[in-house]
């Protein structure tokens, strides 16, 4: 599963344009600041460019639009899920208004799966 360079430029390009929920929640996740664990985001992975990783616990986090379809998160979910990972997807909501509660629950899953 070798990353292409069409992959790492779409990743990188995705960096420089993160939502203002995205960004809300790397600013949580950097740093190893929820339960030491180390995140990346917009990492390539398979097919997909995924909002934030944990390699150590095979763990996505996923911030969900308002445009973005639910079949298709669906199809993603269960094709990332195939690689092995598992997928906490968040809306806009969740990230706005319970933010602490979020990243307890993603802590608690990780170390679950770590």
């Amino acid at each position: 599963m070798g990353r292409t360079k069409p992959q790492i430029s779409k990743a990188r390009a995705q960096r420089r344009w993160m939502t203002a929920p995205e960004d809300k929640v790397w600013q949580a996740l950097r740093n190893r600041q929820v339960a030491g664990l180390k995140f990346r985001r917009k990492a390539p992975l398979g097919p997909y460019v995924v909002d934030f990783l944990c390699p150590a616990a095979r763990l996505v986090v996923e911030v969900t639009g308002l445009a973005q379809h639910r079949s298709l998160l669906v199809q993603r979910d269960m094709a990332l899920q195939a690689l092995g990972y598992g997928v906490v997807r968040l809306t806009r909501a969740q990230v706005e208004n319970d933010l602490g509660n979020v990243l307890t629950e993603i802590a608690g899953i990780a170390h679950r799966r770590y």
